[in-house]
């Protein structure tokens, strides 16, 4: 039988849940499915089939971003995935090219080193680069790390704590009249806030529906945690910080850090905020990621290290691209529900899922 390239409908639902659990290490629970591939307000997959099962996947959120005075909606892929036994078939190269046929341009942002290698040949361009950060503030997962470069994991944690006065998370330069609230949800009047520098440039757009999937969803993804800065009564900025477990312990993510201005001040004042209380969480690291110079400038005086880049490859060629700068944060395609649960509990029960 001949292999079909399909949208995904719900009636594949049943077909995506062996796929994945054949792909990934993830929950398998109904609450789990229907909520990744049912619940989000925007979302598109295609689908290698063949002989009722599910061969390769990709699947795209469709988001709104600012491009200068435009919105372009853009098909932000991810999850891109051939089985093993069939990864020289073919399949998911067919699966990007007809992602490529709709209307919608394709991000793919990172990936491996083969997506590196193949997405350029298939006619993508690469526009700019994620650059990833991380923050140690626990010391056994730093010796953790250490010990995979061969360092003893007493010597690992006996230089973490020997850091951890010029490492660990403090205030910095609080503006005069500068506050932080927790709020319970993102509203208009930060979503209002453009953080491309006079309005130029490119940035991806975060819509309400999103914010309330993510912040709504299944328990085990982590708590996502918004914070409002403002300087009297002006609000300044806001940022969003996931708070999520791993196997190895409590971990922070700062999905993104958005302000009206790109003072490199107000960027520092702001990143101190969102440490400390991440802190607060006792996480192992705190990550992050921008394509913003002040933002990362203010990650590196807040003793953040840079660890590594993300390419954002962009198609078509013959469309105009989106304009420069390209203001990104850590929520590109899945970025905000990375690292995956491996596990959750099933409804009604203590049983896990494994």
């Amino acid at each position: 039988m001949s292999t079909e390239i399909a949208s995904f409908v719900p009636e594949h639902l049943p077909l995506v849940a062996r796929f994945a659990e054949a792909a990934w290490q993830r929950p398998r629970s109904d609450a789990w499915l229907n909520w990744r591939y049912l619940e989000h307000p925007s979302q598109r997959a295609w689908l290698a089939l063949r002989d009722g099962r599910c061969l390769a996947m990709m699947t795209i959120f469709l988001r709104p971003y600012a491009s200068g005075a435009r919105e372009i909606q853009v098909a932000d892929a991810f999850d891109w995935y051939c089985l093993p036994e069939l990864r020289n078939s073919g399949l998911g190269v067919r699966i990007m090219q007809r992602a490529m046929k709709d209307p919608e341009p394709v991000i793919v942002t990172g990936g491996t080193q083969d997506t590196r290698t193949l997405l350029p040949r298939m006619g993508f361009q690469t526009l700019a680069e994620v650059q990833r950060f991380v923050l140690p503030l626990a010391p056994e997962r730093t010796a953790e790390v250490l010990a995979r470069r061969g360092v003893p994991r007493p010597l690992g944690r006996l230089a973490f704590r020997a850091a951890q006065t010029i490492i660990a998370p403090r205030r910095r330069a609080l503006p005069r009249g500068g506050r932080v609230l927790a709020v319970a949800s993102v509203g208009p009047e930060a979503l209002a806030i453009d953080p491309r520098p006079g309005g130029r440039g490119s940035a991806p757009i975060w819509t309400p529906a999103f914010l309330r999937w993510l912040g709504a969803g299944f328990p085990g993804i982590g708590h996502y945690l918004p914070l409002y800065f403002a300087v009297g009564d002006a609000l300044v900025g806001w940022a969003l910080l996931r708070l999520f477990d791993t196997p190895l312990g409590p971990e922070a993510a700062l999905l993104d850090l958005r302000a009206g201005e790109t003072d490199q001040a107000l960027y520092t004042w702001m990143v101190s905020e969102v440490a400390l209380r991440a802190a607060g969480f006792a996480p192992g690291f705190l990550t992050a990621g921008t394509t913003c110079p002040a933002l990362a400038a203010a990650l590196r005086r807040n003793r953040f290290r840079a660890v590594g880049l993300a390419p954002i490859h962009w198609y078509p060629k013959q469309e105009p691209p989106l304009e420069a700068p390209i203001v990104f944060g850590s929520h590109w395609g899945d970025e905000p529900l990375v690292p995956y649960p491996i596990g959750w509990w099933n409804s009604g029960s203590n049983a896990q899922i494994h």
